[in-house]
């Protein structure tokens, strides 16, 4: 099958840039599409990156396994989308800042809407031309502006509602991340309902996908590339696209089910007490906030037992700001 138009002959990979529409100057804002179609009949693997456009790890990871596939020795089919976002990508945002209504966080608009605005339209085409089509659909991210993220995999939803839970759970698995999240289905990560993220609807479709998470924002988080680069090649031998056995992480991945948020009471200079991925117990102290010339004015307590699963790395934070996520 092609996909937006394009189709390699098998044994052969084929890239393009897509026109979607034009940016404000009338230029084209255009999506960079690689297929590899393999010699021999298999499944068909989308893999994406780069939906939030400050996120660049996941990018340099597509970029580099895509350069260590070879058509000729799959079975099935590979579509690469390795950075699914332009205009968002070319502010470095999450979002189009130029957006009428932005900006938009693309993973909360799927399946998006096709005369809608620019991010809608984006998202339209990605779920109808590459999810749908998929049989499986792995999704690259980082964390927010100013945090970093310990990797993991989203098992989401942790239930089998739609059958799909086993390729899911089995892909999560076989990914390596040192970190499993079984996340219930319709449960809110904070504030943000999840409803209409990528994950939540190819569920509804009966379509397998994951999630894996991991870095800073604004960089390429260069000491998870190899982690995430392996990654992918894992989920392609689990699905029996690459020939082998995924690569076996260190040690088994440890699974957390509840992600609860802690918030800054006080505004100022934020130092912390621990450190990234750090056990903590509820009610220990994490961090202390300071005033402007340096005096203690508050202290962060952790809101649960578990361990620092991502962190606020700017040294400065306003009242209510979200400093940390605590895995349990």
């Amino acid at each position: 099958m092609p996909f937006l138009g394009v189709d390699p002959a098998p044994g052969t990979q084929q890239r393009a840039r897509i026109e979607l529409g034009e940016a404000l100057d009338g230029s084209p804002i255009t999506l960079p599409v690689a297929v590899l179609r393999g010699s021999h009949d298999g499944p068909t693997v989308y893999l994406q990156a780069g939906l939030h456009g400050d996120e660049l790890t996941g990018i340099d990871i597509c970029r580099r396994a895509l350069a260590s596939l070879d058509a000729a020795a799959l079975k099935g089919t590979v579509a690469v989308v390795p950075l699914a976002n332009p205009p968002a990508h070319r502010s470095r945002s999450r979002g189009w800042r130029h957006e009428e209504r932005g900006p938009i966080d693309a993973n909360r608009v799927f399946p998006g809407a096709e005369h809608g605005l620019m991010t809608e339209r984006i998202v339209h085409t990605l779920f109808q031309e590459f999810v749908a089509q998929a049989d499986f659909t792995l999704d690259l991210h980082s964390a927010l502006d100013g945090c970093t993220m310990a990797p993991f995999v989203y098992i989401d939803p942790d239930d089998d509602e739609t059958g799909t839970l086993a390729l899911r759970e089995g892909a999560g698995k076989a990914f390596g991340t040192p970190y499993l999240y079984y996340k219930g289905r319709g449960q809110k990560l904070g504030t943000s309902d999840m409803a209409r993220a990528l994950r939540a609807q190819a569920d509804l479709l009966g379509k397998a996908s994951i999630s894996a998470e991991m870095g800073e924002s604004l960089r390429v988080t260069r000491d998870y590339v190899p982690l995430g680069v392996q990654g992918v090649l894992n989920v392609l031998r689990f699905l029996g696209v690459l020939d082998g056995d995924p690569v076996p992480p260190p040690a088994p991945a440890r699974v957390f089910r509840t992600i609860t948020l802690a918030h800054a009471e006080r505004g100022g200079g934020l130092r912390w007490r621990i450190a990234h991925r750090d056990d903590v117990r509820a009610g220990q102290p994490i961090a202390d906030i300071v005033d402007v010339f340096g005096d203690p004015v508050a202290t962060v307590e952790s809101p649960a037992d578990g361990f620092l699963l991502r962190q606020m790395l700017w040294g400065t934070v306003a009242t209510g700001g979200e400093i940390a996520w605590i895995a349990s």
